[in-house]
């Protein structure tokens, strides 16, 4: 009985504190936001030219099968698709600001980035071997 009531006193106990307020927002277009994103959208415009110029030379073809059929449709295919890719980075990295997420939002961004210069690298190095 003592152990019942000792428990129902610390719950009401723990019920009654409050968490402290949240850390300061960041606004989502700030200073590391606006570089990731300049950053992608060059990394972006690096890969539209580089995969146009290997698929109108026939040495290699989209790799990914969303896209594909797109970039096969020429630049207006390939416009559409970047746009497709940089919009989802935003509203990816968006949906994890918005959530509280802020850790991530800046994580997506960067590994985003990553990504995408991994594959300029490998555009770049099959481009200069033709």
């Amino acid at each position: 009985m003592l152990a019942l009531v000792l428990l129902t006193g610390y719950s009401a106990c723990a019920q009654q504190l409050t968490l402290p307020d949240a850390p300061s927002h960041h606004k989502f277009f700030d200073r590391q936001n606006t570089v990731a994103f300049s950053t992608l959208a060059g990394l972006i415009a690096v890969d539209a030219v580089t995969t146009q110029r290997l698929t109108n030379s026939g040495q290699a073809r989209e790799a990914n099968p969303l896209w594909r059929p797109m970039v096969q449709q020429g630049w207006q295919g390939e416009m559409a698709a970047s746009a497709l890719g940089f919009s989802a980075a935003l509203g990816v990295a968006y949906t994890f600001h918005k959530t509280g997420h802020h850790k991530m939002e800046r994580w997506a961004n960067w590994f985003t980035v990553g990504i995408e210069a991994a594959n300029d690298t490998h555009n770049l190095f099959l481009d200069a071997r033709r």
